[in-house]
């Protein structure tokens, strides 16, 4: 086919595959021949077809995934690279929940030939708009991202619109700001408070205390199917039995609301925890108290963390899908990025795990 071109052949192949996607005859994401077809159809050696596909990747042309093949990129010198890259921004990193999420969301991004560029906010705003001001200086071909005290109102929507108006997909997991109507991929919490709280009030528990954050719209969706089981039950909540707490109030625990929570535990014969972590908190009060877990005090927790089986209390909790919800944001991300949906909205619902922190009520114990 290259007859009479004095050019070297990887070169002519070179421009024979960059004339077919230019042409529309081969699109973002279709896999190519492999080297072996390529230098049967051609007459070359398999080394010219491994030099010509070697620099069509490197300047973006093509890409490829272990073990799969060789697919069409997204343009030329570079632009490829660059825009498969996924921003990703998480409250946290390194412990609790966020590793297995984190792996979730990597382990497609690799099967699908995107890079990671990995930050967190540690729930703070000004931590959040370094994070995205950070993008600005790279270009991204979408973008996962955690809310920064999602309850509250957000001063950075200024950066989430620029994103939009650059065409960039944004995804959401854990919630949603108010004011800014986005994709996501989250659990679905009311359900979780929902059925947390069931389970206390099947056993026969009337006394049920609520600890939940204030500046995470989690907390209140928690609140929301702690409210709604015990309205279906014709029990009230009285306001005395719900503590709401904030991001700082849980790095100064002992000092902001240990009054507050003491006071809440002695009238409670069950509690349903924000997170295993708060749970986690919890059950030191109690035992500073003279109370134990279950005897005393039942404990509901949410997310089956690690946290969840580390103390001689195995906790009842709410499965968090952790590592499965990471790879549905990633699948939904892609899916955005490259064309098979516009907009996502995932909720997916938790399960209850029972274990040794819950235990039933006698009649008695009621009164």
């Amino acid at each position: 086919m290259f007859k009479g071109d004095q050019k070297p052949k990887y070169q002519r192949l070179k421009e024979y595959i960059i004339e077919t996607i230019q042409q529309k005859q081969l699109k973002f994401g279709d896999r190519i021949f492999s080297e072996n077809e390529l230098a049967e159809r051609f007459g070359i050696s398999r080394h010219t077809v491994r030099q010509a596909i070697g620099e069509l990747v490197n300047e973006g042309w093509l890409y490829r995934l272990h073990g799969k093949g060789t697919f069409v990129g997204n343009g030329p010198y570079g632009r490829g690279k660059k825009m498969r890259t996924i921003g990703v921004i998480t409250t946290y990193l390194n412990d609790y929940i966020f590793p297995a999420i984190i792996c979730g969301i990597n382990s497609v991004l690799l099967e699908h030939g995107y890079d990671m560029l990995l930050s967190c906010t540690y729930n703070q705003h000004r931590m959040e708009r370094l994070c995205l001001e950070n993008l600005r200086n790279h270009s991204i071909a979408g973008l996962i991202i955690e809310p920064t005290k999602s309850a509250l109102p957000n001063p950075n929507l200024d950066l989430y619109q620029e994103l939009r108006r650059k065409d960039v997909p944004i995804l959401f997991i854990h919630g949603c700001y108010e004011n800014f109507d986005g994709s996501y991929v989250v659990e679905d919490d009311t359900w979780a408070g929902y059925i947390a709280t069931k389970h206390l009030i099947e056993l026969g528990h009337t006394r049920i205390g609520g600890v939940f954050k204030k500046d995470d719209i989690q907390g209140h969706y928690r609140f929301a199917g702690f409210k709604k089981a015990h309205e279906e039950a014709g029990l009230e909540i009285a306001p005395s039995r719900v503590l709401w707490f904030d991001t700082e109030q849980a790095l100064n625990f002992e000092s902001s609301i240990m009054g507050d929570l003491i006071c809440l535990l002695k009238g409670c014969s069950g509690i349903v925890c924000y997170n295993d972590q708060m749970a986690i908190k919890i059950l030191d009060v109690l035992r500073g108290m003279g109370l134990s877990v279950p005897e005393d005090v039942s404990l509901v927790s949410f997310d089956d963390s690690q946290l969840a089986v580390a103390s001689e209390v195995k906790l009842t909790t709410v499965a968090h899908p952790q590592e499965r919800l990471g790879q549905q944001a990633a699948k939904a991300l892609i899916d955005m990025i490259e064309g098979r949906q516009k907009r996502c909205s995932i909720k997916m619902r938790p399960e209850l795990i029972v274990r040794g922190s819950v235990k039933k009520v006698s009649e008695m114990a009621k009164v």
